[in-house]
């Protein structure tokens, strides 16, 4: 697995088993695509090398460059609660901070089922789990690698959960799957016992 951070935000990237192609994890910001193709390149990989994105949530730090990832032709996918509501709810609040951003094409987006995202990454030569932890957000999702490594998004930290049933659940689907290295969005990569 390859990341960046900019803006405070990790973006990630899966290199699939039989090409030299990508799945790209988050989106990035809003208004910032020349800024991610910059970062990319300085992990070594080139923005024609994405080929498919998913992100954690719908929220404009993971997903604002869902448009310019379609007009590359990168492959994005709505996974399980992520909908176009969501969207049209995110684009509300972009659109007061970035007049230059453009809006989504949801009649190009790809919508799936967890089980069925799961699949189609298997088929395609991309290792790993996606599975609903939603203790961020009801549309959150985390990935889980090959390698037994969780990309979590904002998922809030095990050691932070106080009242919170939703998050606490989503950690126990992280350690059933005996998950050692977690990759958040906004923080380092840490261990867990």
């Amino acid at each position: 697995m390859l990341y960046f951070r900019y803006h405070n935000t990790n973006c990630f990237f899966i290199k699939n088993k039989r090409e030299d192609i990508y799945l790209a994890i988050d989106a990035g910001w809003p208004c910032t695509i020349r800024e991610y193709q910059r970062s990319l390149k300085a992990i070594g990989i080139s923005f024609s090398q994405i080929k498919m994105c998913i992100v954690t949530h719908l929220h404009m730090d993971h997903a604002g460059l869902i448009n310019d990832f379609q007009e590359s032709r990168v492959k994005f996918f709505l996974i399980g609660e992520q909908s176009d509501q969501g969207i049209d709810e995110m684009e509300r609040i972009i659109k007061k901070n970035y007049k230059d951003y453009k809006k989504i094409d949801k009649g190009k987006l790809s919508k799936v089922s967890i089980e069925e995202m799961n699949m189609i990454l298997q088929k395609e030569g991309f290792p790993g789990e996606i599975i609903k932890t939603n203790g961020h957000s009801p549309d959150s999702i985390s990935y889980i690698t090959e390698d037994m490594e969780a990309i979590i998004g904002d998922l809030t930290p095990l050691e932070q959960i106080m009242d919170d049933m939703k998050s606490e659940e989503s950690w126990i689907y992280i350690k059933e799957r005996r998950v050692k290295t977690i990759y958040p969005s906004h923080a380092n990569v840490y261990e867990i016992k």
